[in-house]
């Protein structure tokens, strides 16, 4: 809550990324923080003539990673969504991100139960993991994480 409190405050961007189920959450998510929240905030997966560009002329798992690196600012947030924590693209922008020169940009996971996987390795600044192994139950439990995160932000 506080890093995207600090982004509303800098009029900083938050960059939602995510595959699948989880990339209609990010679809939802940036929705919500930015009509009831007021949050500039934008799923990267709405872009799909950019995205699918990139992945189809710079290889899928970079999907994200291209776009982010022209579109990046320094106070800017990423939030990645991934219930197994390990889908390439995602994985890859996480690791852009937390190589980058913009020491000021913060990132976020909502992932699955594995400890271990690919996003939790990179150690992004905030990480949430749902503990079930259905990605019915993630995905849902992503959702209502995102919807209790905008209302939060929405009133106050």
């Amino acid at each position: 809550m506080e890093i995207l409190r600090r982004a509303k405050f800098q009029n900083a961007n938050v960059w939602i990324i995510g595959n699948g189920g989880s990339a209609a959450t990010a679809s939802h998510f940036a929705n919500d923080l930015l009509k009831m929240a007021g949050l500039r905030a934008l799923a990267l997966v709405d872009l799909v003539p950019t995205i699918t560009a990139y992945g189809n002329d710079g290889g899928w798992e970079n999907m994200y990673t291209q776009p982010l690196e022209r579109l990046l600012l320094p106070q800017d947030v990423l939030v990645c969504i991934s219930c197994s924590g390990n889908s390439a693209n995602v994985v890859e922008a996480l690791r852009m991100v937390k190589s980058h020169t913009l020491p000021a940009l913060k990132t976020i996971v909502l992932t699955g139960a594995d400890v271990n996987s690919a996003v939790a390795q990179l150690q992004p600044d905030v990480i949430v993991f749902v503990p079930f192994k259905d990605i019915r139950v993630q995905e849902d439990c992503h959702l209502a994480i995102c919807h209790a995160i905008a209302g939060a932000l929405a009133d106050g």
